[in-house]
């Protein structure tokens, strides 16, 4: 990975690595907004860690876990309050980009980096 996908992600792990209490950051879940539109994001970990932020594009959000093994969860939805958005399983350790959004989970993922 390169250029702002991994500055986004080295910053985002670089938190995790001074606030998860025993945590890997190589098993964080993260998520990034590749498509042209600010949006809220998930990013929960196997664990169960959840952050929740509204992301501009280029950015990223990632979630801590404190143990190995399992897939978490990734999230995007159009406003806070919104029941319909879009999800998907994530591999701890690689980030999973929104590249468009669309309702009723029809949106369209790049592969994880």
């Amino acid at each position: 990975m390169t250029g702002a996908g991994a500055s986004w992600m080295a910053a985002a792990f670089a938190v995790i690595a001074t606030t998860a209490q025993g945590g890997a950051q190589d098993e964080a879940v993260c998520i990034r907004n590749g498509s042209g539109q600010a949006h809220y994001f998930v990013a929960e970990s196997p664990d169960g860690a959840r952050r929740l932020a509204r992301l501009a594009p280029g950015e990223g959000l990632c979630a801590p876990a404190t143990s190995f093994g399992g897939r978490g969860m990734v999230s995007v939805f159009e406003e806070l309050d919104a029941v319909e958005g879009c999800s998907r399983l994530a591999d701890p350790g690689r980030a999973e980009t929104l590249l468009e959004y669309e309702d009723f989970d029809r949106c369209l993922w790049g592969e994880g980096e």
